[in-house]
């Protein structure tokens, strides 16, 4: 089964702010609940040493989160343009494959993303006619959706293919209960609970950025309760 949302279905989709301040209340959460144990470990409860390796979990814990949320704000920048129908992309001339790997080797994401995407180079094509701060946020979403839906006992992967007229990004996860409860039947998700993915968060915001770049956006189910996300971007602008 597979199917494919974008631009068309944005607008019936405003709730999906909402979705995302979900998230950022949920990771201030978080930061809050570890700034309270470090405290509660500083307080002198537990052995010096204890204490430190503790103290440096959460403090990595923290870390994350905030990128994290760093991450989200830029979310809300591009709905809140979306919503007001001022979102345009800037497309230039861009080194395409610097700019992915760029964003993959970051020293924020580096830790998170880096072991399980992949480069695959089917062509010399190095120059894409792309606004880097949506390809970069696009990318990003994909990473964080996979992440977050993925079945913890099996790595997901990302494969970026360099193809002869366009950019793919190719992402494959085992789902989680998380999302395995969007459909009774996975495999073989049903036309309705496959709109429920298709309309679940950031997918909608995926498929808006691909076909604001003249792309296409498509999500498939496979077999074993496995999903594919495939962003597709050409080169050039028609």
């Amino acid at each position: 089964m597979i199917s494919s949302t974008g631009a068309s279905k944005f607008p019936e989709n405003k709730g999906l702010i909402e979705d995302v301040f979900h998230e950022i209340r949920s990771i201030l959460s978080g930061i809050l609940s570890s700034v309270e144990l470090i405290e509660l470990y500083g307080s002198g409860q537990f052995s010096l040493e204890k204490s430190g390796e503790k103290i440096n979990r959460q403090a990595a814990a923290i870390k994350l989160q905030v990128i994290e949320l760093e991450f989200l704000l830029q979310n809300v920048r591009i709905i809140q343009h979306i919503l007001n129908k001022s979102l345009t992309a800037k497309r230039s001339p861009t080194q395409i494959v610097r700019l992915l790997k760029n964003v993959v080797e970051d020293d924020r994401y580096a830790p998170l993303f880096s072991k399980w995407v992949h480069f695959q180079a089917d062509s010399n094509r190095e120059v894409a006619y792309v606004d880097e701060f949506l390809v970069k946020q696009l990318l990003l979403n994909m990473l964080f959706r996979m992440q977050r839906n993925a079945d913890a006992k099996e790595t997901p992967r990302l494969d970026v293919i360099f193809g002869k007229d366009a950019v793919e990004l190719k992402g494959v996860y085992l789902a989680n209960a998380n999302d395995r409860s969007l459909s009774s039947s996975i495999p073989g998700i049903g036309q309705e609970s496959l709109q429920a993915f298709l309309d679940q968060r950031i997918c909608s915001l995926i498929g808006y950025v691909a076909e604001l770049h003249e792309g296409r956006f498509e999500l498939t189910s496979l077999p074993e309760g496995r999903i594919e996300m495939l962003v597709s971007i050409p080169y050039d602008v028609n």
